[in-house]
């Protein structure tokens, strides 16, 4: 005789399923999940063709696990009993020491860098270039990471691709100037997000003025104040570490004014703040800073020398770039995710010789349109 179901167990499935149903029909979806920082998919359109190429069922499973009924819950119900399994990785995010997320570096294209690295020799031969690439936490916080991680070597990545650079070339030595400065216990990056903080891009800043000769401001030549107590940010929304404390946000104000003005030429929006504090009113904070990523920003300061520098970036820059403000009259962003910019050309139309190359290592390890350095 086949064994049969409890039939408590068979109404027990009906009215969960029931259940669920309920629910679903009665769940108002979701355009954004601030959790995961993304955009949730939406309800697909059903027809013939989508329906017979299977492309209707994926978008479909897609839609229902995006739109899923009490999905925070029960994200933050995965987090929880992963914490209690000990589990140290997710999504490509490590669960480090002391609360600091750190984010998995895949071994590195290495014929891109040298493609890169000649692109930027050659430039070099015309414009004063100064090269700044900037370790993520997963290299200068390294004693942090969890014993099983192995995340390519960014320290390694920066002295090969800096080493393929002639002498023309000026390297700032980021990775050298935070190290120096981890016995201070100052905090250098955020815990739940992949940029650094904001003391962490005003040291930075001091090792590109070492090597462009300038004078930084001093530290005690700003008023900082903690502008958020609660900003969670990229790796804890990839992560879905859920029980993280937030971190704590700083934007560093001269005492000494310094009046500026932004004009975002694409959008053809200008303000007279390099800070946009309706973002942190929502999930994504360090976009307070120069309003997040634009292809083309024109930042005019009261420096009056003369001086001016195009920026090719990526988001670590933005808490960066303010501290330039006192030191060059003219400040060019270019963000070449957004835009397809002859770099060469713009640079003679506008007078400049200073450029400088501002990323994360792991983001430039993926560049691949500094061709347009030579247009």
């Amino acid at each position: 005789m086949k064994n049969k179901l409890p039939l408590w167990v068979g109404g027990t499935l009906v009215v969960y399923w029931g259940l669920f149903l309920i629910l679903q029909l009665c769940h108002k979806d979701q355009d954004f999940s601030e959790l995961e920082n993304r955009k949730l998919a939406s309800k697909p359109s059903f027809s013939t063709e989508t329906l017979l190429n299977g492309t209707f069922g994926d978008d479909f499973e897609t839609y229902i696990a995006d739109q899923f009924p009490l999905r925070n819950s029960f994200i933050s119900l995965k987090s929880e009993s992963e914490r209690l399994l000990q589990k140290k990785e997710n999504n490509g995010v490590f669960l480090g020491k002391d609360g600091y997320l750190l984010q998995d570096f895949d071994t590195p294209d290495m014929d891109r860098a040298m493609t890169n690295a000649g692109y930027v020799n050659a430039i070099a031969e015309n414009f004063n270039v100064y090269v700044a690439l900037a370790p993520t936490a997963t290299k200068v916080l390294e004693a942090k990471l969890p014993s099983f991680a192995g995340p390519y070597d960014e320290g390694k990545y920066i002295s090969d691709f800096y080493s393929a650079l002639s002498d023309k070339v000026h390297k700032v030595n980021i990775l050298e100037t935070l190290q120096d400065q981890l016995d201070s216990g100052q905090q250098l990056y955020y815990k739940t997000d992949h940029h650094w903080t904001t003391l962490g891009a005003y040291y930075a800043y001091t090792s590109f003025c070492k090597e462009a000769g300038l004078t930084p401001t001093p530290l005690s030549d700003f008023d900082i104040e903690t502008v958020s107590h609660d900003f969670y940010g990229t790796l804890f929304s990839k992560g879905n570490f859920t029980f993280i404390e937030p971190d704590d946000l700083q934007i560093f104000y001269p005492k000494e004014e310094n009046p500026v003005t932004v004009t975002y030429e694409v959008e053809d929006k200008t303000t007279d703040s390099l800070y946009e504090y309706s973002h942190l009113e929502t999930k994504d904070k360090y976009s307070v800073f120069l309003d997040n990523n634009h292809p083309l920003i024109h930042i005019q300061s009261a420096a009056n020398n003369g001086r001016k520098i195009l920026i090719l970036k990526d988001s670590y820059a933005n808490s960066f770039i303010p501290f330039l403000t006192a030191n060059y009259e003219d400040i060019y962003v270019l963000d070449l995710r957004y835009a397809n910019m002859p770099i060469q050309t713009f640079a003679n139309e506008h007078g400049i010789k200073d450029i400088l190359l501002l990323y994360n290592v792991q983001n430039f390890s993926s560049e691949g349109k500094l061709s347009l350095l030579l247009k």
